[in-house]
């Protein structure tokens, strides 16, 4: 990973920490996450979640005595971003979706609740289908490729969803190949790839 990431992940740990959240009270997900999976491509947040409403309280400037290079910050009622030097780290609360939804990893000299990678692309497209960004298209396809099995299985979590997907999806496909292009990928085939797999999977959904 990146050493301005390395440097920001520390700063989620420092704040996390000063709070006093317990390790198994939060779990790292988002597309930083996803690319410990697969390098497919280059993420420079880092996105904490938590099920707790009350750890939310904890984390947010406002509050909390952590400053240390904290730039700005946006909070409302179900996420806080901080904005520092190295990017921005995002600490949402949403419950979890899927059944396994976390592996333990050694991040950094700590043991790390990762989220899997169903349970990082579900959340994206069962908590903000409209406004799904093609990052999130390339990211459901690369998971896709790699865990077809697992996304069939957890398909149906999506089906109150895929009519708002189906809808931004068209609208994305307009766009899709000048917004990859400033992507930073490792994985070249999978920008090809992502749009038959990503309809493949809405149309796996609306027979769920």
């Amino acid at each position: 990973m990146p050493e301005n990431w390395i440097n920001l992940f520390r700063k989620a740990i420092g704040i996390l920490d000063n709070a006093g959240i317990p390790e198994n009270e939060w779990s790292f997900g988002g597309g930083s996450a996803l690319s410990l999976y697969y390098n497919h491509r280059e993420s420079f947040d880092v996105d904490i979640f938590l099920t707790d409403a009350q750890y939310l309280l904890l984390v947010t400037p406002r509050l909390s005595s952590y400053a240390e290079g904290i730039k700005d910050y946006t909070e409302m009622s179900n996420f806080v971003k901080l904005k520092m030097d190295e990017g921005e780290i995002d600490f949402i609360l949403a419950p979890h979706l899927t059944e396994d939804w976390y592996v333990e990893k050694e991040i950094l000299g700590r043991n790390i609740q990762v989220e899997t990678p169903w349970e990082i692309v579900i959340k994206k497209l069962f908590y903000r289908p409209e406004s799904l960004k093609v990052r999130d298209v390339v990211d459901t396809a690369v998971v896709l490729r790699n865990e077809w099995c697992k996304m069939l299985e957890n398909s149906k979590i999506l089906a109150s969803k895929v009519e708002i997907l189906d809808f931004r999806w068209e609208k994305i496909k307009s766009f899709y190949k000048k917004e990859a292009e400033k992507l930073i990928i490792h994985d070249a085939s999978i920008l090809e790839e992502a749009a038959e797999l990503f309809d493949r999977y809405l149309q796996e959904i609306k027979t769920k």
